[in-house]
């Protein structure tokens, strides 16, 4: 039997799933740093693996995983690794987009509901680069490093792993449903894209597969977060208008000068003077707040969010008498500051190609290098159809931050290659996807909204008040999703049982 070099780590957690309250271990899986070059080139072994974090939930599947004493490769008592009831052959992976295991993790409670009905193994697997799954024994990510962070080896990263426990756990005719959210959701798909052989299908939720090659798709972010504060009854069309008077308000006063920046910045309490310079990096950051509430817009309070965040944002400026003050208040509930300390926005916000910004950590790194080098995201605000003032980013302003970033940058980055070797939009000999979407979701333009498949499946890849990734969270009664979750639960089933209504 062909060994892989596995080995296992289990750290039990004092964590739990949302609604299933299922206590998990944490594994490292032994994981090739290129699927694409040959091991034995590598200068040393610590190059050619590194330690891939997964979480594995055998509740409804057990499994008995090897102890120490056992052979590299996890073999047991001569039958090939470990040992699982015959009888269940499901395995549910979940596709780790941006972000640690854990978060990803918290957020996909829907993934063990559907495990435990289905009786699935259910494995969640860390993205190459994030968290503490990191190559080269997490050291700086420079050229040569970066070289390894792709699509196609993170796909080749999960499609080991699931062959791992297909194969060595003695499940080679399991069928294997994956699932992610964002861009997590738009892996699940290319893995099944990618490895139709192997991956039966996938529950891909707010994929944003349509960013690679529609430009108009690339547009209607801002004008999205804008329709969110519009939406709000009663008051969402006068909290619009407040927005753009209060950012109207703040371009007039730079006409003034450096004594318009003081005004602003003694508005802001801002620990720096603003000034021509820096004028345009400080818009960024006040309007970064409105697209975190609207992707974070769900029904009930996740972590630093309230319930409903976006109303809850609407109420603080509506109340509020003057525009730019309203502008000022929510700037700093926001982001928890207090009149006592000053602000300083560059600890809070940092500009990359996402327009909602990226994290200020390593993992801010890590997705800024991917909107960079395949994940295009030329998104500016225009004032001309949202409550945004004109904030270019156009594909220049992109590879000019690209080039400064990232030294290996020469106009000879993967966007074309990438829209050919992922489809985009063009997913027509697509087979057992189930594509959701969010009508809340800032993203919603970029994801599959309507297919030539049965109108069942159109109904369900627009779900009216959902935000991102909802429907994949564990189910709470009130948020509005039970409807669709039990017709994601029907049509898995129909994936399982060859029945599913292909596109």
């Amino acid at each position: 039997m062909m060994k892989y070099p596995v080995f296992w780590c289990l750290i039990w957690i004092s964590g739990f799933s949302e609604v299933l309250s299922v206590p998990y271990s944490i594994s490292s899986f032994a994981q090739l740093v290129d699927h694409y070059g040959l091991v034995f080139n590598k200068t040393s072994q610590s190059d050619a693996f590194f330690n891939q974090r997964h979480i594995v939930i055998d509740t409804w599947c057990p499994l008995t995983l090897p102890n120490s004493a056992e052979k590299e490769g996890g073999e047991k008592n001569g039958k090939g690794g470990v040992e699982l009831d015959p009888r269940n052959h499901t395995i549910f992976v979940y596709a780790g987009g941006k972000g640690n295991l854990e978060d990803n993790f918290d957020k996909s409670g829907f993934v063990l509901e559907l495990a435990k009905h289905y009786g699935a193994l259910a494995i969640f697997i860390e993205h190459r680069f994030y968290g503490e799954s990191q190559p080269f024994n997490g050291s700086r990510l420079t050229p040569k490093h970066r070289q390894f962070l792709t699509v196609d080896q993170a796909a080749a990263d999960y499609m080991r792993i699931i062959y791992y426990y297909k194969i060595v756990a003695q499940m080679s005719d399991a069928k294997v449903i994956t699932f992610g959210s964002f861009y997590g959701g738009s892996l699940a798909a290319y893995l099944r894209f990618k490895y139709p052989n192997e991956i039966s299908g996938s529950l891909a939720s707010g994929a944003t597969v349509r960013m690679a090659d529609e430009f108009q798709a690339r547009t209607q972010f801002w004008k999205r977060v804008t329709q969110s504060y519009q939406q709000i009854p009663g008051i969402g069309p006068k909290v619009v208008q407040k927005i753009r008077s209060a950012f109207d308000g703040l371009n007039e006063l730079t006409y003034f000068g450096s004594l318009g920046y003081e005004v602003i910045s003694n508005q802001f309490n801002l620990c720096d003077r603003l000034n021509k310079k820096n004028y345009k990096t400080f818009l960024f950051t006040v309007r970064n707040v409105f697209a975190k509430l609207a992707i974070n817009n769900n029904p009930y309070a996740v972590g630093m969010y309230p319930a409903n965040p976006v109303q809850f944002a609407s109420s603080i400026m509506y109340y509020t008498d003057r525009d730019i003050q309203a502008l000022v208040d929510l700037t700093f509930w926001f982001y928890q500051q207090s009149k006592l300390t000053c602000f300083d926005p560059s600890k809070y916000f940092r500009l990359c190609p996402d327009p909602s910004g990226c994290e200020m950590n390593e993992n801010g790194n890590v997705w800024a290098f991917q909107t960079c080098w395949e994940l295009q995201q030329v998104i500016g605000s225009s004032i001309g159809n949202s409550m945004f003032p004109n904030l270019e980013w156009t594909t220049k302003e992109l590879f000019s931050f690209c080039k400064k970033e990232f030294e290996e940058f020469s106009g000879q980055e993967r966007y074309q290659w990438f829209k050919i070797n992922y489809w985009g939009s063009k997913i027509s000999s697509a087979s057992n996807i189930i594509w959701t979407n969010g009508q809340l979701d800032p993203w919603f333009g970029t994801g599959i909204i309507t297919t030539n498949s049965t109108p069942y499946l159109n109904t369900l890849s627009a779900i009216p008040g959902a935000s991102q990734g909802l429907d994949l969270r564990g189910p709470v009664n009130g948020d509005g999703m039970a409807k669709y979750r039990q017709m994601e639960l029907e049509l898995i089933g129909q994936i399982l049982t060859g029945t599913f209504p292909s596109s």
